[in-house]
């Protein structure tokens, strides 16, 4: 499996043009536009690793306005020629644009969203900031402090004790509900990831990533790539389900040890 640094590496060349394209597109529509304070270049050209597949690639665009009446993305960009993604699409350059409009008061209030959603607006990049406010948001919206770190690594951590218990295991083996024990163990899984990205000092990105970017992390269960295999893996038979639990009380533990080691727990 390629890691997203390797990415990053390879895919230089490509996104240093669809970065052009960005800014290109910041120039024509964006700076002459009064009512828009700042953009944001977000998703994979901002965090790296964007390449075109087969079905093209959408450079993510995040407008920035004190107010969504003020902007008209129809106005401003042409029609949206993508109805049934929720963002405003165009083609430009050849390149597809998906554009958001969002507002400062947004942005504020970025701690109050869901953790992929902090994650996202965290990785992107200013493009431009008629104000200076981005650069200030940027450099203050984002701090962890210990405590905040401690409580969102708990709250994972109490939720795979749940999970996990023998309890909960031996009621459902009692019913023979094979899938719904693969679930229950699907369910402590992302928290094991979640678990990791608090204790690294990061937010939590959406679930298509969940996995995948807990490799790079610093932090993690020795043979965090074998575990990882191991509890993916997920079989809803009785010899599965029995494996699989083993494994993920193995993760437990571990967790349990970073908990007492950071004097979370007693």
């Amino acid at each position: 499996m390629k890691s997203l640094q390797a990415l990053i590496n390879e895919q230089q060349e490509e996104v240093a043009r669809y970065r052009i394209v960005a800014e290109d597109a910041v120039n024509q529509f964006i700076r002459t536009h009064e009512l828009i304070i700042g953009a944001l270049l977000a998703g994979s050209v901002a965090r790296g690793d964007a390449r075109a597949g087969p079905f093209g690639l959408y450079i993510d665009l995040v407008i920035v306005a004190e107010k969504r009446k003020y902007v008209n993305l129809t106005e401003v960009f042409g029609p949206n020629i993508e109805p049934y993604i929720p963002k405003h699409c165009i083609k430009f350059k050849d390149t597809g644009l998906a554009i958001e409009l969002t507002t400062r008061k947004d942005l504020l209030d970025i701690r109050t969203r869901w953790e992929s959603e902090i994650y996202a607006r965290q990785e992107s990049i200013v493009l431009y900031d008629k104000t200076g406010f981005l650069q200030k948001w940027k450099a203050e919206a984002f701090t962890i402090t210990k405590e905040q770190k401690r409580d969102r690594a708990l709250a994972y951590y109490f939720r795979s004790q749940y999970l996990v218990g023998q309890y909960r295991l031996e009621k459902w083996k009692h019913r023979e509900a094979w899938v719904q024990l693969a679930q229950i163990g699907n369910e402590a899984v992302e928290c094991y990831c979640s678990f990791l990205y608090c204790i690294n000092n990061l937010f939590i990105p959406r679930k298509d990533w969940l996995a995948y970017l807990t490799y790079g992390l610093s932090e993690k269960i020795p043979d965090h790539e074998l575990v990882l295999e191991e509890i993916y893996t997920s079989i809803p038979t009785e010899e599965g389900v029995d494996r699989r639990s083993r494994r993920l009380t193995d993760v437990l533990s571990w967790m349990t040890s970073v908990c007492k080691m950071n004097g979370w727990i007693p």
